[in-house]
């Protein structure tokens, strides 16, 4: 594997969330520190981690290849604010190349440029950080990102949300997000369901971002055709309460299970053995939305096609009609139709679905994030 062009190069990662707490924005940031520090980059996380002690931190910290440095939420938040910023320059101070992924982290961005203007200063934008509805937050982000040298979005999607101004005079340059197909050896061979029930499963906190309302909304209609089918939902209970009112009212109790936050062999167990992973993802009023759908992936690898939102990142992490079919989230007659269409294509969906997901192997997509390291 070709290595980095300047040899121990210091590179800082600052994330506004990190393993052990979960999250699409940590576990991207996890992945890049992983895979630099295997190319021989000297890697520091500086990441926001809540709930968790010092202890517990150091024994995971201790696992790590490269140096973590938590930024542990205090009781008045501004000692938060006031941590992180002096971390940030402290650390920034030794290093490079800073990364910064995520919201707040963005928005250190500019102490750091003008603090140290000489220094490499990449940012990494997923999505709602840019689309925020509070205006002096998004001219803040704004401001923050005209002090990187270069900004990678994680979809087509996202970049259209990054102003103009930015993208006339920074470089703007899209990588996927990746996965570790390793992380996926052993489950993707597992025997799905042979009998006529049709396993359909989305994976997320229980929230209007993910989308799990726009299935239930279908149910009614799939099952005329699949009527033994059962609906898995895994992800923190956030807005399950409101679901199962809908549930009830509609009589889909039978079809549908919600499993709460499962551990990630369990989690991998249950999506090996469905047939077809949804994520109709919506994009709010408060401006989340859905910057790539790397979970989209994680199903492919396990040789699961995917029905997603076209109007998200997701149609990024979707080859439509080969891994999987992208609809609109709330077109019913759309959803029946793709599930029908991959139901009755299922061997090449599936095929296609884990060629696919080896494309996104971080082995491969951290060399776009080399070229830009290490470019000028």
């Amino acid at each position: 594997m070709k290595g980095p062009l300047s040899s121990h190069k210091k590179v800082l990662i600052i994330s506004s969330e990190f393993p052990p707490n979960t999250g699409g924005i940590g576990n991207h940031a996890f992945h890049i520190a992983q895979w630099l520090s295997k190319q021989q980059y000297q890697v520091t996380v500086l990441a926001d981690i809540a709930g968790y002690s010092d202890s517990p931190i150091n024994n995971f910290s201790s696992t790590l290849p490269f140096t973590l440095i938590p930024v542990l939420r205090k009781e008045f938040v501004v000692f938060t604010y006031a941590s992180r910023m002096v971390k940030a320059l402290q650390q920034a101070a030794k290093s490079d190349v800073i990364i910064c992924s995520g919201k707040f982290s963005l928005w250190l961005m500019m102490a750091i440029g003008i603090c140290f203007a000489g220094k490499k200063r990449i940012a990494v934008v997923h999505g709602s950080e840019l689309d925020l509805k509070q205006p002096w937050a998004k001219k803040l982000t704004t401001k923050a990102l005209g002090y990187a040298n270069a900004i990678i979005s994680v979809s087509h999607y996202t970049k259209q949300f990054i102003p103009a101004t930015l993208t006339q005079k920074i470089p703007v340059y899209i990588i996927p997000n990746g996965i570790s197909i390793k992380d996926f050896d052993g489950f993707a061979d597992k025997e799905k369901s042979t009998d006529a029930t049709l396993q359909l499963i989305t994976i997320g906190s229980v929230s209007e971002r993910k989308g799990q309302l726009n299935v239930i909304q279908a149910l009614p209609e799939l099952l005329l055709h699949y009527p033994n089918l059962q609906y898995h939902i895994v992800g923190k209970p956030v807005m399950q309460p409101m679901l199962e009112k809908t549930i009830n009212a509609l009589h889909l109790k039978p079809y549908v299970v919600f499993h709460g936050i499962m551990e990630q062999q369990q989690m991998l167990q249950l999506l090996a053995q469905c047939h077809i992973k949804l994520m109709l993802s919506n994009h709010t009023s408060s401006g989340d939305f859905e910057g790539f759908g790397i979970a989209i992936l994680e199903a492919n690898a396990l040789g699961l096609p995917a029905i997603g939102s076209s109007n998200s990142g997701i149609a990024d992490a979707i080859k439509n009609g080969e891994t999987g079919i992208l609809v609109m989230p709330a077109d019913i007659a759309a959803i029946t139709a793709a599930t029908q269409q991959i139901i009755n294509n299922y061997t090449a969906f599936s095929t296609a679905a884990l060629e696919w997901a080896k494309q996104h192997d971080w082995q491969l997509i951290i060399q776009q994030y080399i070229a830009i390291i290490e470019g000028n």
